[in-house]
């Protein structure tokens, strides 16, 4: 399994904005095939602070997904915003265990 984990840091009026694109990109990619899981989320405790969970099957069904219109479109929206900070994560694991 991949797992990539990370966050963005965007003035939160800018977040706003890219909401309604946000959800656009988060609604296709969970339809993927090889996609168990793609969220962002809002910081509950700064609101300027993106996190961003996904879960894939495999290094390919992540190199398809980045290939897809709808992550191009999202690119393009995210250029156009002032990107404070960027940290984005591959992980390369097993499934994990319950806890």
């Amino acid at each position: 399994m991949i797992i990539v984990m990370g966050k963005l840091r965007i003035d939160a009026d800018a977040i706003e904005a890219a909401l309604p694109a946000a959800r656009k990109v988060v609604a296709a990619t969970q339809a993927e095939e090889g996609c168990l899981q793609y969220d962002y989320s809002r910081d509950i405790t700064d609101p300027e602070i993106f996190h961003i969970t996904e879960r894939w099957t495999s290094r390919e069904a992540l190199g398809a997904h980045l290939k897809t219109p709808h992550v191009a479109e999202w690119i393009a929206v995210l250029s156009g915003l002032t990107m404070k900070e960027r940290h984005i994560k591959l992980y390369d694991t097993d499934e994990g265990e319950d806890l």
